[in-house]
């Protein structure tokens, strides 16, 4: 029987039809595709319609249409769960579609035409309630990272915690998504597809740890008591009460983004921000922030990669209606919150407006100095002039340019008790308390006052690991040292089945080979566990790139270019003589020349491709990419060419500023009281050494650099 095999019982009809024969229908369609493989008895026919219409089932409510853009369909998908699907198909139909414009949309698509929308009903014989809202919840993750699906509905996140059956999850929602996959491999595509995608790794819907379950609820408690002691007294022009700064604190790879998405998704859907994105039918946490339940919220982001990541979970997901109204650059903020010049530019020291709750990821990021497009002196500053609460994600081992870099004083203030740099002050997965510190001074901007309060994360996920493989990163990164690569077991989940392979960290005797050996990783399927899939090579910002084209090029390219001499060491630039620039396809062993990031052209463009991260553009295997297209992004294995910039001298690890091209980390602020040039590019190494989740491939530049790395890999275990 279907329970016998615990198989997924799949079955697609019209969305229209919710008389008890139109199931029936449906699944004797799908008894004869599945017949043709294995016999199904009468009894299993009778039991799997007992499964559809008598419990608890999943379902995909969908219409495709045909894109401008591409030969493949654009969807619009409701995933939702419920114990009685003819009931509730019925009450879609029926009641909601009076009083949400989702709804009200489709049953008048329906009406006009049978086929507008279609459904897929799932049922499974261990499906229980809690089991249903994880299938649930990881279907709305899976499609949300799907580049075809344009619109997601559903409103809430529902990942579960331990359960009955909880352990035969991943499983019994493999076999589901396999058999969707067979069905319409566009709108389900294969999940190690889904796995690498930047959406799927900013995704509201991925399941939280423990730590940062606390971190979240401990966030929300705090707003739940802000907005509601001053709901009748606090309005966006009385700034008595002090804006209230939380700082979310953890290295990289530590889920800081993850728990930000979530926050975020959290806030939107069950309080509703921005006119109303709150379901009513569906089971939601209602705090009463304000007199119509709605809050003003956005999320910010000094990384345009990033932000274009946010755009588009956003608008898939209902949060905004157009780019950049809910996400956007910092800058933007500012400017739309603030009076206008004769040009039109917002005037960062003329706030107008407040906006109840400001997130911002990677705020190491933001610039403390003004640029070509931002005339003020602190973005973090003027956020919170504009704000009654930020959120801010911030990592000072990520600050990466002397206009990122803080007056150690302010620093200080901001973290105190070493909550800086992780001390015991630091609260793991809980909000400290408030305590007020003044801003503004050092800036020579009027103080003003902001109660600030930290939690902290600690648990790495990025880097799929043993704790000495990380600690051996953490101390290469940091510039504390380099030891024996320490040895890595493979790891067996509670079946016996690996989960999760040795971290493979790899020392490269030249750059060809390394880049060779990353082409390969990127060619295979990545499954999940054996770090296969997203690849790229990296590099410490050492050669030379400009916006303008390279006229001393062929092709007008900035490139990372190394030659061999004939004793086999590895020089800068290419040969002597050697004008030819980057070759696609070259094969010589002793020539290294491949352009920087965002140089190449797409040779077979598809206008879908144009939402994709760099890293998931199929042909920037090409490119070299750097800090300022991989941060915050995650691969599967990294390669990383350590430029001249790093050396190792006399045991230790020596940061070059005078070998960097990073003018943005080497320029000396006259304002700062200390010099952060060489800390910009330890950090850079760090953040470059962090990108891959199963492995790490090496080669440096610097002959004694890499001769210690080659060492450390010939000593380990």
């Amino acid at each position: 029987m279907f329970s016998e095999r615990l198989d997924p019982i799949i079955i697609k009809l019209p969305y229209g039809n919710y008389e008890e024969k139109d199931f029936e229908a449906a699944l004797n369609e799908a008894v004869e595709r599945r017949s043709a493989r294995t016999r199904v008895a009468d009894s299993e026919l009778e039991n799997a319609m007992l499964y559809v219409l008598s419990y608890p089932t999943v379902y995909i409510v969908y219409s495709g249409k045909g894109s401008r853009y591409s030969a493949k369909n654009e969807y619009t998908v409701y995933v939702g769960e419920t114990n009685d699907i003819r009931h509730r198909t019925i009450e879609h139909l029926k009641i909601d579609s009076r009083r949400r414009d989702d709804w009200y949309a489709i049953a008048e698509a329906i009406s006009q035409d049978d086929d507008a929308f279609h459904q897929y009903v799932i049922s499974h014989p261990m499906f229980n309630k809690s089991l249903t809202l994880d299938v649930e919840n990881r279907l709305m993750h899976y499609l949300s990272s799907t580049d075809c699906v344009k619109k997601l509905n559903n409103r809430r996140t529902n990942a579960q915690g331990m359960y009955y059956t909880s352990n035969q999850f991943d499983g019994i929602f493999s076999k589901i998504w396999l058999g969707l996959h067979k069905d319409d491999p566009d709108l389900f595509p294969a999940e190690e597809i889904i796995r690498d995608s930047a959406l799927f790794k900013a995704s509201p819907f991925h399941r939280l740890s423990p730590h940062q379950m606390d971190a979240e609820e401990s966030i929300l408690t705090q707003l739940d008591m802000l907005f509601s002691a001053s709901q009748s007294s606090q309005t966006g022009a009385d700034r008595a009460t002090p804006p209230k700064l939380i700082f979310v604190q953890g290295a990289a790879g530590t889920g800081k983004t993850v728990l930000l998405s979530h926050l975020f998704y959290r806030i939107a859907t069950e309080v509703g921000i921005q006119g109303g994105t709150y379901s009513e039918d569906e089971e939601h946490l209602s705090p009463n922030y304000t007199q119509n339940g709605e809050l003003s919220a956005y999320i910010l982001v000094n990384h345009k990669e990033q932000v274009h990541v946010y755009n588009q979970i956003a608008l898939k997901l209902g949060l905004q209606r157009k780019s950049n109204e809910v996400v956007m650059l910092p800058s933007q903020f500012i400017n739309r919150f603030s009076e206008t010049n004769e040009h039109g530019r917002g005037i960062p020291d003329k706030p107008r407006g407040v906006a109840d709750i400001v997130l911002i990821d990677e705020a190491h990021l933001l610039t403390t100095q003004g640029t070509q497009g931002y005339s003020g002196k602190n973005q973090l500053y003027d956020i919170l002039h504009r704000a009654r609460v930020v959120i801010a994600v911030f990592d000072p081992e990520q600050i990466l340019q002397a206009r990122q870099q803080w007056h150690s004083s302010v620093l200080r203030r901001l973290f105190p008790n070493d909550e800086l740099t992780g001390g015991n002050a630091c609260n793991i997965g809980t909000i400290s308390d408030f305590d007020t510190v003044e801003l503004g001074e050092e800036d020579e901007l009027p103080s003003v006052s902001v109660d600030v309060a930290h939690v902290r994360l600690e648990q790495q996920f990025r880097i799929a690991a043993s704790a000495g493989i990380v600690q051996w990163i953490d101390r290469f990164a940091a510039g504390e040292g380099i030891g024996p690569i320490p040895c890595d077991q493979i790891e067996l989940g509670p079946d016996e089945k690996p989960i999760r392979l040795p971290y493979d960290i790899q020392v490269f005797d030249s750059p060809v080979d390394l880049f060779e050996a990353i082409a390969r990783k990127a060619q295979l399927p990545a499954s999940g566990w054996n770090g296969s899939g997203l690849s790229r090579v990296l590099a410490t910002y050492d050669w030379k790139y400009s916006s303008s084209k390279n006229d001393e090029d062929p092709q007008g390219l900035w490139n990372v270019t190394m030659h061999c001499d004939s004793a086999g060491h590895w020089h800068m630039g290419l040969a002597e003589g050697d004008n030819e620039g980057y070759i696609p396809g070259n094969a010589d062993s002793r020539r290294f020349c491949k352009p920087w990031n965002y140089q190449l052209t797409d040779p077979a463009p598809r206008a879908i491709d144009k939402d994709l991260a760099w890293a998931e553009k199929p042909y920037t295997i090409n490119e070299i990419g750097s800090t300022f297209t991989i941060q915050g992004f995650d691969l599967n294995y990294s390669g990383v060419i350590i430029g001249p910039s790093v050396k190792y001298r006399d045991g230790k690890i020596i940061f070059d500023n005078h070998a960097s091209r990073n003018y943005l980390a080497t320029n000396k602020r006259k304002d700062l009281d200390n010099d952060y040039t060489e800390q910009n590019l330890q950090h850079e190494l760090n953040v470059l050494l962090k990108r891959g989740v199963h492995g790490l491939y090496l080669f440096a530049v610097d002959a004694e650099l890499q001769r210690r790395l080659k060492e450390c890999s010939d000593e380990r275990c």
